[in-house]
């Protein structure tokens, strides 16, 4: 993460009730084309949460922190649900096994173990 991202979401952290958009970016002291990207790479890490507003007649965003840690953003969701090229075989299962007997899944965390 870049040192600007990590100070925009410092300051969306330390705003209790969220902080709008304009205010993030004066606070940075960035335009507001600037800030929007960094609020989207924020969004795309589901570290921050947007919602839209009309301020003065001028449609915004509140911006909030969601409480995520910022390891969240090297984690690719999918590689949680794959271990080698097989998908975790509890996804879509209709069996109603229990975890700790089962063999398909026990076989898939053992490719888990031998992939790290």
């Amino acid at each position: 993460m870049e040192e600007i991202e990590e100070r925009a979401l410092e300051l969306i952290r330390r705003s209790k009730d969220g902080i709008l958009l304009s205010q993030l970016g004066g606070e940075l002291g960035i335009n507001s084309r600037r800030c929007t990207r960094i609020v989207r790479t924020l969004l795309d890490a589901m570290l921050v949460e947007r919602e839209s507003l009309v301020v003065d007649r001028v449609r915004t965003y509140l911006i909030r922190s969601t409480g995520e840690s910022k390891s969240a953003i090297n984690i690719n969701k999918y590689e949680l649900l794959v271990a080698g090229d097989v998908f975790d075989p509890c996804v879509g299962c209709t069996d109603e096994c229990k975890p700790t007997r089962c063999a398909q899944l026990n076989k898939w965390i053992r490719k888990l173990g031998a992939k790290s």
